[in-house]
């Protein structure tokens, strides 16, 4: 006797699995195909970046970039609206070849960090992107989606008025200070490194992408993010800098932003503390305001 009433639980539960497949697959061609289910890696924050970007009405301006970029909120911007799908640990690559993947909703402006140009673009996250409709996931994209949009709605950006009020707070207190010399010494250590053949590598296809992305008629416009001293003068801060220039070497392209050093702070050598990301998004939004008082570029929100 209690061999059959297993049997038939065991029946109903597979039953009702099936049937949850069924459903699954039969509702997949009515939900969105580009949003992604982030996973447990150190790409979680740029995949609910890209996630927005996907679901949400296209931006005026896309910030893209390496972590350096990634540190810099949105809503430390006040008077312009933007994406940033900066990359922590990635490249400008990585997001310039995702916005291309749809040029129908490409935004007017884009704003690409100059500083890190040694790593190529993510291959398995543009692919994940591309290719949203493959077969292998039949059954379980709604399961996914589902994971997405709760990830999306946990990750919601706060409430601009009140970001920005917190923002403007923070920058009436003092710089910060911090006991981080040996956390320069290893910064300065990693970046006196030879990687000029990467560099031009990613330097030409950064070239193509743009040279692309130009003839959809998009303004791009290249900014560089202050080091620390210490790192000024590295092996892989002056070839990059000089790959750049080189190659992207109008100064209609570029944009002058107005820092001062004294005031930055770099708690691990590298990236900047809050205070300092809020003062990099300003000088930044203060470039593009500028440059749209000269030209016919309207980018203010």
């Amino acid at each position: 006797m209690r061999d059959r009433f297993g049997l038939k639980w065991l029946i109903k539960c597979a039953a009702a699995a099936a049937l949850a497949l069924v459903i699954c697959a039969a509702a997949k061609p009515f939900l969105p195909s580009g949003m992604q289910a982030p996973a447990t890696t150190a790409r979680d924050g740029a995949l609910i970046a890209l996630n927005r970007y996907v679901s949400e009405p296209a931006p005026k301006v896309v910030l893209l970039g390496s972590s350096l970029t990634a540190r810099m909120r949105e809503d430390y911007f006040d008077h312009l609206n933007v994406r940033n799908l900066a990359i922590g640990g990635g490249s400008p690559l990585t997001g310039l070849r995702f916005l291309l993947l749809d040029r129908q909703k490409l935004p007017k402006t884009i704003l690409i960090e100059s500083n890190l140009l040694s790593k190529g673009a993510d291959e398995k996250l543009i692919e994940s992107y591309s290719s949203p409709k493959n077969k292998k996931d039949l059954f379980f994209r709604p399961v996914r989606m589902g994971v997405a949009a709760y990830e999306n709605w946990q990750h919601a950006p706060r409430n601009r008025e009140e970001s920005v009020t917190a923002a403007n707070r923070l920058l009436t207190e003092a710089a910060q200070q911090y006991n981080n010399q040996l956390y320069f010494d290893r910064a300065a250590e990693g970046f006196d490194q030879d990687l000029t053949a990467a560099l031009r590598n990613n330097v030409d296809e950064l070239a193509r992408l743009i040279s692309t992305t130009q003839s959809e008629g998009i303004l791009v416009l290249f900014f560089e993010l202050p080091y620390a001293d210490q790192l000024e003068h590295t092996r892989l801060v002056r070839d990059t800098r000089r790959f750049a220039l080189d190659r992207f070497d109008n100064s209609k392209n570029w944009l002058n932003l107005t820092l001062a050093k004294h005031d930055l702070r770099w708690p691990d050598g590298m990236h900047m503390d809050e205070r300092s990301a809020i003062l990099a998004a300003r000088a930044i939004e203060q470039a593009v305001i500028d440059l749209s008082k000269t030209s016919a570029v309207g980018l203010s929100k």
